[in-house]
């Protein structure tokens, strides 16, 4: 045997072979390169997969009013079936937990920047124009309806989604106070406190209504009727202020005072 072959085998037909091997090498090598490996191609299609799964689980959610849809409609609308659920994201549980992080990254996008204008009146409308939007949004609205139902079964979960949602949008908030209070604009000791009093100010009860279908969207006019009134309200309260008044002069002192001047 030399390299492999039978000695009986030419110089040519040796060569012959190694080139056509190389050249088969070659072409292996050149097909994994445009489809990617086989592990490749499997994550891929799994992310895929993943992405269809959670598609469905929120469109169903919006469409149908329910905070987490059954496996069947969701496989039925994504394809697949219920081991693809449990394979990529172990069951229903793990489901809800993909689809409460990535509605509440969608959500919170608006918050990325907060509206710095230097003008703190400015700033708050346009936090609370962007918090607003969020809560009363299809998105928003089915996202509470998820997280109100599964709070009871799964504490951590609702914990994760407080410090991701409302617990971010509070510390967002506080900031532009504490940058207002920094440039002697406001005299609030406990920003963190004041902030969540604006946002509980700004939800008011239009959030409750819209998950408890009690009432249709509002229109945008009367978003920002709110918006505005719920800002003023924040920075000025309601009480009217009227000038401080000199106090009168009691009459017992005019009269000593015109005493000790005849007097005088």
């Amino acid at each position: 045997m030399m390299n492999g072959m039978p000695a009986f085998y030419s110089p040519a037909m040796r060569q012959g072979i190694i080139l056509a091997g190389s050249s088969e090498r070659t072409k292996m090598s050149s097909e994994i390169q445009r489809k990617g490996s086989p592990a490749r191609a499997r994550k891929l299609k799994s992310g895929a997969r993943r992405a269809a799964l959670l598609r469905a689980a929120k469109e169903l959610s919006v469409e149908e009013g329910v905070a987490a849809p059954s496996l069947d409609a969701i496989i039925q609308r994504a394809g697949g079936s219920r081991r693809s659920i449990y394979t990529e994201f172990g069951g229903k549980a793990g489901l809800i937990d993909a689809l409460i992080e990535e509605v509440s990254a969608e959500i919170l996008a608006p918050f990325a920047v907060a509206g710095k204008t230097g003008d703190l009146r400015a700033s708050l409308i346009h936090f609370a124009r962007n918090l607003i939007s969020v809560l009363i949004s299809a998105r928003g609205v089915t996202l509470a309806r998820i997280v109100l139902m599964d709070a009871l079964s799964s504490h951590a979960r609702a914990a994760a989604f407080f410090a991701r949602g409302p617990g971010k949008g509070a510390i967002l908030l506080a900031k532009i106070l504490e940058e207002a209070r920094a440039r002697g604009e406001i005299d609030i000791p406990d920003c963190e406190r004041a902030a969540n009093c604006l946002i509980g100010i700004v939800r008011g009860n239009l959030f409750m209504e819209r998950v408890l279908q009690l009432s249709a969207p509002p229109d945008a006019e009367e978003i920002e009727a709110h918006i505005q009134i719920a800002v003023d309200i924040f920075l000025n309260g309601v009480i009217v202020r009227t000038p401080k008044r000199k106090a009168a002069r009691r009459p017992e002192a005019e009269n000593t005072t015109r005493e000790h001047g005849k007097s005088a």
